[in-house]
């Protein structure tokens, strides 16, 4: 990763108090400071969808804006809102089942001082950058977590339409997502979008600054910003990989805020009387997954006998003292029209499951189980799942992977990994990760059925209604009975905060940094 000049920003000195809808006061001059965050992770750039994952949003939502935006604390809400509202687009309206129209706010700057148009909003969302077949070569999953997107049309200097070639209801909520970072169009054909990953320029309230690869990520106030100013001067996020040392840091005094810990660290951190933990159960799940091109891992019955066997009750006592949540299958409340609270709970089944372990020819060989430290309690999950894997007659042998560290695709077997549920429909993950097209079937070898794939397609085209549910379900059960990878639980995300920082968590694995939801005492 490129390393460029951090750009500093004068700080004015005037102090003013805005009400928010999170209820933080926000203040600027004097009280506004740094802030400084200790982090897991950092993503390999910070081209928005190229940066997608639960290290990346946090930085890439205060770099950028969407067209609408999910205001987590509408009508009171505890960090968990659905409410789309207004953002670069102040006001919007649906024309027909695969079209709708945006009017954007006038005289929004990017950080490079050009002006925001339609024509950066249409080429963000257009072939040339996002979906089209040169453009998945450097932004390989524009595509993934696309619709079937048509060419957008600008009407005029500040009105632009998305559309879609078959029938969607979501492009509203495909314009509030992580797919939705609006990119400057001329900047980012210049530079193209790997070296614009090294250099963004966004709407956001926050402006790129440095970013040195696996160390650190500075952004600097821009106090030109078309909303609420920010509250900070700037934010460093800086990588620690290990949870322990993230702790001594904000015990230290390094941190105003650390990420990523788990219900153990919460008495430790909350036994000081300047900091606190704050958390949520997140709109994520952490699983484990197959490389389905390896020996037994192909066959779905012993793939099948690995999900029987687990205890999820025993992980989340065990490790989260009762804090995450079991989802009744790939199903979250979250979903909405797509959730169907009466579905089973996931199955525990020892005897079915050595049943399907010597149906599956499966001769004792050992078996690879990589994870890190990247994950909250990943490395303990992973030691009680083996233990559970021997009563099934599994030999599955640990893999503790340095962080950074990456192994060959030949080499994977399972996995350690999570899905952030990045819409409020369940499209996200059920299609974006698993369905036709995407990585678990074209990379990590999923022979998923035919019917899967279709259903696939259709779910994305229905209107939402008992037919769009039912067709969710009959996926949930093929995925339950192919196991191309198991859910274990969401996590409750754990932060270590200073108490001189007002600042509410979120149910989703960002941070909201905004000056709706930051001040300092």
């Amino acid at each position: 990763m490129l390393k460029t000049s951090r750009r500093l920003f004068m700080i004015g000195a005037s102090a003013l108090a805005i009400a928010s809808s999170s209820g933080i006061t926000m203040a600027f001059g004097q009280d506004r400071r740094a802030l400084r965050i200790g982090v897991n992770g950092l993503p390999n750039t910070l081209e928005p969808v190229n940066g997608i994952g639960n290290a990346g949003i946090r930085i890439i939502m205060a770099v950028y804006d969407t067209l609408l935006a999910r205001d987590w604390f509408a009508n009171g809400a505890a960090g968990d809102g659905h409410d789309l509202v207004p953002s670069l687009a102040e006001s919007w309206e649906r024309l027909d089942d695969r079209s709708v129209r945006f009017t954007l706010r006038q005289g929004v700057m990017f950080h490079n001082g050009v002006e925001l148009t339609a024509e950066d909003v249409a080429f963000t969302f257009s072939a040339e950058r996002l979906w089209g077949d040169e453009a998945i070569k450097t932004v390989p999953n524009g595509r993934n977590f696309s619709p079937n997107w048509d060419e957008p049309v600008v009407e005029d200097k500040y009105t632009v339409v998305l559309r879609t070639k078959t029938p969607s209801g979501l492009i509203e909520k495909y314009a509030a997502s992580w797919l939705g970072p609006i990119v400057p169009k001329a900047y980012y054909q210049e530079l193209g979008a790997v070296e614009f990953g090294n250099k963004p320029v966004g709407t956001g309230p926050y402006s790129f600054g440095e970013f040195i690869s696996n160390d650190r990520v500075v952004l600097n106030a821009n106090d030109a910003y078309w909303g609420d100013k920010p509250t900070a001067s700037s934010i460093t996020y800086q990588m620690v990989a290990e949870p322990a040392t993230r702790v001594a840091g904000l015990i230290s005094g390094e941190y105003d805020i650390i990420t990523t810990l788990t219900p153990d660290d919460m008495a430790l951190i909350n036994g000081y009387g300047d900091l606190e933990t704050r958390g949520a159960v997140i709109e994520n799940f952490h699983m484990f997954t197959f490389n389905m091109n390896q020996p037994f891992l192909e066959n779905k019955d012993f793939r099948r006998a690995l999900s029987l066997a687990v205890n999820r009750p025993l992980l989340v006592e065990a490790l989260w003292q009762n804090k995450a949540v079991i989802p009744n299958g790939f199903n979250f409340p979250h979903y909405g029209a797509s959730y169907d609270p009466d579905r089973p709970d996931f199955k525990y089944d020892l005897d079915e499951a050595k049943r399907l372990v010597a149906a599956s020819g499966y001769d004792g060989s050992p078996i690879p189980y990589r994870t890190g430290t990247y994950y909250a309690n990943s490395i303990p999950a992973m030691m009680m799942l083996i233990e559970m894997w021997k009563e099934i007659g599994v030999t599955i042998t640990p893999d503790i992977a340095a962080p950074g560290s990456t192994l060959p695709d030949e080499q994977s077997f399972i996995r350690t990994w999570s899905n952030g549920q990045w819409m409020t429909d369940a499209i996200a993950t059920m299609v974006s990760e698993f369905g036709p097209g995407r990585g678990v079937q074209t990379r990590w070898g999923w022979k998923a059925p035919e019917e899967f794939n279709e259903l696939a397609i259709k779910v994305g085209e229905l209107a939402d209604g008992a037919e769009r549910l039912d067709a969710f379900n009959r996926l949930r059960d093929i995925f339950e009975e192919e196991a191309p990878a198991v859910i274990l639980y969401q996590p409750y995300d754990v932060y270590g905060v200073r108490k001189d920082v007002n600042w509410k968590t979120v149910t989703f694995e960002t941070m909201e940094l905004r000056a709706n939801n930051l001040s300092f005492v």
